[in-house]
């Protein structure tokens, strides 16, 4: 199997496209990459900056690139030793007129080859659903957009369309005798074509047919004259064309009514977003066919499943992945695991995207003590606000009452449907569901059998024991439902039926959770927003050493061979930015002085709306707050471009909390007044920033220091270390698209060069640059280069070597230090903690028996000798952090 010893992921799009990634693979080469870990790059919605929003899984998207480059790249990555990571999107695909499937099925319905692709409702109950496909991308009702002529039937040479705007959709077979109904015999052969049509099911021959047709009608001057008078009249006349809508496969409707019906799974809640009939073996083969050729030319070596929560299968899903791919390929899923949450030990999985890494660092680099003042000074700034964990259940409510109760509705009907209803009622049976889906610890378990068994039993009698205790008047229907999927069933039907049920029900919690927590409550409860991030929970803020020790050690047994991410395409703000929020933590009082002072200096600032809210809220002027320290530009220079991300950010923060706008119904007053507050109180001169600028001086300082350490630990301790595109300097973006800006690679070259040529210089020539450098983040680029050659020269002691906890002398110091052994390589990590410069005085780090005396670090380059300790001012007394190597 083909191990990356480091990634580095890239997001592929229009403005990044397979030339500009070839235009830096020797740059990645020095800087120590061995794998390029891409976004998707098969064909997705035009535009599209991140590539999930696929429209052709077997063509490379045209804006990236072609094929041919593909494999030149390729080619050059082999002749680096390089090689080639691949994201994957198995849930859903776009639902766009380019992806050409799901038209195939508008078109053809069950005439279709992928009738039974998509994850289509065809037994809805509502009769506008029923037997067909729900569009819900009008602006408004579709009595209206008639009425506007916002919706025409037009013909061209893609042959019958009805347009939305600027959007088309095929006409649907079913409607063309209600089309000519009125003109029979001025449009010859319709007839003829569309008994021969709903007999070809084989697309190819079908689109051959369908083009014969129209070609015949363009150019017969008769019958195109014909049809642009017939469909003349059917769009002048708002009751013709409302018929003729209504004998389609699908139903257009307003984007709203999602909400409360829906026939289709989407992915989360984005509308745009159809998913897929995974579990379908043919499904799967025919979507994995190019992936599959694209691993056999050996031009991918690797893949990452982006969000496997979202499959009814997902262990069926892995079995047949592996099979199709083999024991060799590396294969890692994106999961989101709870704190005391693991992945499923029986997948045949090298690990996960590494989120959970992400968590665990920035635990580690955050002082328990201050964060405890921090989190009691939140409660005095806002006591209304309710605890975390009622705030968690609170916003997944709102979430499943308000945007997914269209969901909600469709998992109860197919519960009774399976025969499992046992004489429930369907509202409390609803209610039920509901109350389990929400108590749920976890965003999912992955049932294959029932009785449960396991840790999956735990989880379920844990959501069970919550629900129970939120909802005692639904008692019985919880005890039956807890009963049908804990405990031996008699019938083995009616267990089958129930397993299907609770694989159903699993598609949902994940969306449900992710929404609730991720796109609610971590923009509502604001302690801390550094801990507000996807992998970790501000429910904890700090864990000691010895804790981060005991989750290293068990990524080290468990999934050696995980990511190790600090910064995603989806993390809520940049690493480094991350860092900064942190430190607050060090020096608590001071922090608490501040935000009292400017509560009050700013106050002149907030607005009243005509709603009567104060703008901003005092919660979200301390997101403000925060986001400010977190992004504030590295040379304190407030720009009006850097002012203008800011306030987009804004936008998207009060809208993802829900409490004073959202996306459905966003209140642009609000958002207004919080965007001129931001102008306000970073106007050049303000008070604000007169007393933030000696402060970001003093968090800079520090959090810098800390991006080594965190830098080093990435690259060093159990698991695969992942870079995100751009991250070798300061990191300090908001939430996306903001962290998905261009990356200045020719900036980032030349610094890699001044490197390479100042060491040849000498230690005094580079540590005087690094220096002289270290706040446009030269330091942190150099940590991130010596480390990944190390390890790139040196990966079995990084892959297989244990991971052995180290202790040092001084008592007034915390320290993250350990050693990784492997058969006769030692190698030593030692970074301070703590946002003060320490004074180590004569303190040592203890090293383990048996270790060698002799000592290089690989970032001065100095040989140290030891008897059993390393003296720690000598350790650091040219560099902040230090990696030795026997």
């Amino acid at each position: 199997m083909h191990i990356p010893t480091s990634t580095y992921r890239v997001q592929l799009h229009k403005d990044f496209t397979l030339s500009d990634l070839e235009n830096i693979i020797d740059y990645l080469h020095d800087l120590g990459v061995t794998t390029i870990y891409a976004a998707p790059i098969v064909t997705a919605v035009p535009g599209s900056m991140h590539g999930y929003d696929v429209t052709d899984p077997h063509v490379i998207n045209p804006e990236i690139g072609t094929l041919e480059q593909l494999m030149r790249i390729s080619a050059r990555l082999k002749e680096k030793n390089m090689s080639w990571l691949q994201d994957i999107v198995p849930n859903h695909m776009a639902f766009h007129p380019l992806n050409w499937r799901l038209m195939d099925v508008m078109e053809r319905h069950s005439a279709s080859p992928y009738h039974r692709y998509f994850d289509i409702d065809w037994h809805h109950p509502s009769a506008h659903l029923n037997g067909k496909l729900q569009v819900p991308f009008l602006g408004k009702e579709l009595e209206s957009c008639i009425a506007d002529g916002e919706i025409k039937v037009s013909f061209s040479d893609a042959g019958f369309t009805v347009d939305y705007f600027q959007t088309r959709y095929p006409l649907s077979l079913s409607a063309y005798p209600v089309l000519f109904a009125a003109h029979s015999q001025k449009v010859k052969g319709w007839q003829e074509f569309l008994k021969k049509a709903e007999a070809l099911r084989d697309r190819e021959l079908w689109h051959r047919h369908k083009m014969d047709f129209v070609k015949a009608i363009s150019n017969d001057e008769a019958a195109h004259f014909a049809v642009l008078e017939l469909l003349e009249t059917v769009n002048s006349d708002p009751q013709k064309l409302q018929r003729l809508l209504e004998s389609q496969h699908y139903t257009l409707t307003f984007w709203k009514h999602t909400e409360n019906m829906i026939g289709y799974r989407r992915f989360f809640t984005v509308n745009e977003l159809i998913c897929l009939r995974m579990e379908d073996d043919a499904v799967f083969e025919e979507y994995h066919k190019v992936l599959g050729q694209l691993y056999e030319k050996e031009i991918v070596q690797g893949f990452r499943i982006d969000h496997i929560d979202g499959l009814k299968d997902p262990s069926g899903y892995i079995r047949r992945l592996r099979k199709r791919f083999g024991e060799d390929c590396y294969i890692i899923a994106e999961k989101i695991l709870e704190a005391k949450e693991n992945m499923p030990a029986h997948w045949p999985l090298e690990g996960t995207s590494g989120y959970e890494f992400l968590s665990h660092v920035s635990q580690l680099i955050t002082n328990r003590k201050g964060a405890k003042q921090l989190a009691t000074f939140y409660r005095e700034l806002v006591p209304s606000l309710p605890a975390y964990h009622e705030l968690v259940l609170a916003n997944k409510r709102l979430i499943l009452e308000q945007y997914m109760a269209g969901e909600w509705e469709n998992l109860v009907r197919f519960f009774m449907v399976a025969g499992l209803f046992d004489n429930c009622q369907f509202e409390r049976i609803r209610a039920a569901l509901g109350l389990l889906m929400v108590s749920l610890p976890v965003y999912r378990i992955y049932p294959e059998q029932l009785p449960l068994k396991g840790n999956d039993v735990v989880v379920m009698n844990e959501a069970f024991h919550k629900a129970l205790a939120n909802g005692k008047t639904y008692r019985a229907e919880l005890e039956y439902l807890q009963r049908i999927f804990t405990q031996p069933l008699d019938d083995a039907a009616l267990s089958d039926r129930a397993l299907d049920f609770l694989k159903r029900l699993m598609q949902f919690t994940g969306p449900l959770t992710a929404k609730g927590v991720e796109d609610t409550t971590f923009y509502v409860y604001n302690a801390l927003i550094s801990h507000d991030e996807v992998g970790d929970a501000p429910s904890t803020l700090g864990i000691s050493v010895t804790n981060f020790h005991a989750k290293m050690a068990e990524r080290q047994r468990a999934t050696p061979f995980s990511l190790n991410a600090t910064a995603t395409h989806d993390t809520k703000r940049g690493e480094d930015a991350r860092l900064r929020l942190n430190v607050l933590c060090e020096f608590p009082d001071q922090w608490q002085q501040l935000v009292l002072q400017w509560l009050d200096m700013n106050r002149p600032f907030h607005h009243r709306t005509t709603k009567g809210n104060l703008t901003p809220s005092k919660n979200d002027e301390y997101y403000i707050y925060q986001a400010i320290i977190g992004g504030f530009p590295e040379d304190l220079e407030v720009t009006q471009e850097w002012l203008e991300r800011l306030q987009a950010y804004q936008v998207k923060v009060v809208r993802e909390a829900k409490v004073y706008s959202d996306w459905g119904e966003p209140d642009e007053e609000y958002e207004a007044a919080c965007g001129a507050f931001i102008r306000n109180i970073l106007s050049p001169g303000s008070a604000f920033l007169t007393s933030l600028i000696p402060f970001m001086k003093k968090v800079n300082r520090r959090a810098n220091r800390l991006a080594l350490v965190q830098a080093l630990v990435r690259i060093t301790a159990p698991g695969i270390p992942d870079t995100y595109q751009g991250c070798e300097l300061w990191d300090l973006s908001f939430v996306d698209p903001d962290n998905r800006r261009p990356v200045d690679y020719t900036r980032r070259k030349q610094y890699l060069d001044a490197l390479i040529s100042k060491e040849q210089e000498g230690s005094d020539a580079l540590f005087g640059f690094l220096k002289d450098h270290s706040a446009e983040g030269l330091e942190k680029f150099f940590v991130i280069w010596k480390s990944l050659n190390f390890r790139k020269h040196h990966p079995i002691v990084f892959e297989n070597g244990t991971y052995i906890p180290l202790q040092a002398t001084a008592k007034e110091t915390t320290m993250i230090a350990y050693a990784r052994h492997h058969e006769g390589r030692w190698v030593v990590v030692a970074a301070p903690l703590g946002a003060e410069e320490p004074a180590y005085g004569d303190d040592d780090l203890i090293l383990p028996e048996h270790a060698p005396s002799s000592w290089r670090n690989v970032f001065t380059g100095e040989t140290m000798q030891a008897e059993g300790r390393l003296r720690l001012s000598e350790c650091f007394r040219h560099f902040p952090v230090a990696l030795f190597t026997s």
